[in-house]
Parts: structure tokens; C-alpha cells; sequence
């Protein structure tokens, strides 16, 4: 990913699958912006963190990988 619009509208999604490829059981927890829901997912502990997405609209859907990628960026607005 290029260039991050951290002010981008995005649901923070919980499957309650614990992670696997399957998709079912997912559960809306937070709306807010890319940067707040990526601190959000990013403070939780690993096992609470491997159940979550981040759906970023036109960004798309972010896996926990990706999330945690994003922190790592300069241009995050932690």
C-alpha cells in the first residue's frame, strides 16, 4: 500500500472463528477511522487481536498481518 488515507471510514470486525480461512460468525465491535480502529486492534492482546479484521471500505479488508504493518509505517498518525 502506497499512500494511507488514515481518515478513511472502516468497521472493526471480530470473527468468532479465532482466525482461520473461514468466513463466518463475523461480528461488527467498532466504526471510526483506519488510523483510530489500526491503534485499536494494535493495543489488544495476540489472542484477542488474531480474531479481528479491519473493513476499510475502498482500502479493503485487513487481515491482522496487514494491521500491524500499517503500525509500523512512518506516516502512521499514532
Amino acid at each position: 500500500m502506497k499512500g494511507v488515507d488514515w481518515s478513511v471510514a472502516a468497521k472493526l470486525i471480530e470473527r468468532d472463528d479465532a482466525g482461520s480461512e473461514l468466513a463466518y460468525d463475523f461480528h461488527e465491535r467498532a466504526t471510526g477511522t483506519l488510523a483510530s480502529l489500526v491503534t485499536q486492534v494494535v493495543a489488544m492482546d495476540a489472542t484477542a487481536r488474531a480474531r479481528m479484521l479491519i473493513d476499510a471500505g475502498s482500502v479493503g479488508m485487513l487481515t491482522v498481518g496487514q494491521i500491524l504493518d500499517l503500525s509500523a509505517r512512518s506516516d502512521f498518525p499514532a
